[in-house]
């Protein structure tokens, strides 16, 4: 569909990959694909609860090991269907009086999973058993959280901190999971986020939340989320530009380009702009192996041997 492909104008001023001028381009490209090719209608943000609440909960930035479930009904996620599910993010109460944290407080390990759920009045004290089909895990690694990312002063305050995710999750429309996993954080420091108590109308019908340190799982508040998305992809082919194709899209195995010009490299970045792959062309054998990256959304680029090089989106099974 040519609704989500975005076109990036040739530029042959540098027949050099690494011209200054062709890395800023593609910077800019990388981040404009994240957001969806053709700007502001592309991304949507959905914060659940919709209300006021003025509750924390320490959980999502907890200095000791946290396992945190949210669980979704789907009437509350209607707008985000059909979309890649890219970030979350979580803010302080409307009473705290200075931002976190006062200096970068890094995770070693900060998972996040993502699933279709039991419906919440349904929920048992058993992150297992709220699960419905298999869990995808959307984020790994460490999680660095710079000093004052999450702000303070406003009433509510700013989602000020997005956790991004590795990979984007597809959401189809049912209930939702969001399950975080992490280590805690090297600073010693504790931060409750903004959250509702379990007594706030909807809690149990419409959201639910559960929870785990070092005890058993345990009923907790609900952190207010904001889950952000773009628009999902979805097409067999992608036409890059005149007499050049990429298909199949989404791939399994090999990607294939056809191209009326001489392409001489290949480069692959994920989503959030990180270079996974460069691989030369071959003279006539213009296919990528790509069974060995993780599933996702990815950025292949390609530089023909004027210098013109060319970006678009692809989707990896």
């Amino acid at each position: 569909m040519k609704a989500h492909l975005l076109r990036i104008k040739k530029n042959s001023s540098s027949a050099k990959a690494s011209h200054p001028g062709r890395i800023c381009k593609l910077l800019a490209a990388v981040a404009f694909l994240a957001m969806g090719t053709h700007g502001a209608v592309a991304q949507t943000s959905v914060t659940v609860p919709d209300l006021t609440a003025s509750s924390g909960f320490t959980g999502v930035y907890a200095s000791s090991a946290r396992t945190y479930q949210l669980i979704i009904d789907d009437t509350l996620l209607t707008s985000l269907n059909g979309k890649y599910l890219t970030s979350i993010a979580f803010r302080l109460p409307s009473n705290a009086t200075s931002s976190w944290p006062a200096t970068d407080a890094t995770f070693a390990s900060y998972e996040v999973y993502l699933s279709n759920g039991v419906e919440p009045p349904n929920r048992q004290l058993d992150f297992t058993a709220n699960v419905v089909g298999t869990q995808t895990q959307v984020r790994s690694g460490a999680l660095v959280v710079p000093a004052g990312a999450l702000t303070s002063g406003s009433d509510p305050n700013a989602f000020s901190h997005v956790i991004n995710f590795n990979t984007p999750y597809l959401y189809n429309g049912t209930n939702l999971v969001v399950e975080i996993r992490h280590t805690g954080n090297d600073i010693n420091s504790s931060r409750s986020t903004n959250s509702t108590g379990t007594s706030t109308a909807g809690y149990g019908t419409l959201y639910t939340a559960c929870w785990q340190g070092t005890a058993g799982v345990v009923q907790g508040n609900f952190s207010f989320i904001r889950i952000n998305s773009v628009d999902a992809l979805g097409v067999k082919s992608v036409d890059l530009d005149a007499g050049m194709t990429v298909y199949p899209n989404p791939v399994k195995d090999v990607l294939h380009i056809r191209s009326a010009t001489d392409i001489v490299e290949f480069t692959i970045f994920n989503y959030v702009g990180q270079k996974i792959l460069v691989q030369s062309a071959d003279s006539g054998l213009q296919k990528l192996e790509v069974a060995h990256l993780p599933t996702g959304n990815y950025i292949l680029q390609t530089l023909d041997k004027g210098g013109n090089s060319v970006s678009t989106r692809f989707i990896k099974e």
